[in-house]
């Protein structure tokens, strides 16, 4: 399943800032991710550089699961991996203000 993506601008802040909300509706449920950029030329400029930042968080975030993740079991052709065994999907933790 592709997650569905929506992008709120939710306020304007000092010396051009802008402040939006990207919220994502995943298998796993919902995220939302607080991004910040410098305004740029046109609404959808703004909304590709929020959307690129995004991008680059999740791809860190990637990253660093990755690493924090023991190696998955591997399985051979004459040694299946057992279910208990794989690991199992759980709700999503989101870590600081914004996140559900």
């Amino acid at each position: 399943m592709t997650a569905t993506i929506e992008v709120t601008k939710i306020e304007e802040q000092a010396e051009g800032r802008l402040l939006f909300n990207v919220r994502a509706f995943t298998a796993e449920g919902r995220i939302d991710f607080p991004i910040g950029i410098l305004r740029l030329e046109t609404p959808a400029l703004d909304e590709a550089a929020v959307l690129r930042s995004t991008l680059q968080f999740a791809e860190e975030l990637t990253a660093a699961l990755r690493l924090r993740l023991p190696p998955a079991p591997v399985a051979t052709a004459s040694r299946p991996v057992a279910a208990e065994a794989r690991p199992q999907p759980s709700a999503p933790t989101a870590v600081g203000a914004g996140a559900h």
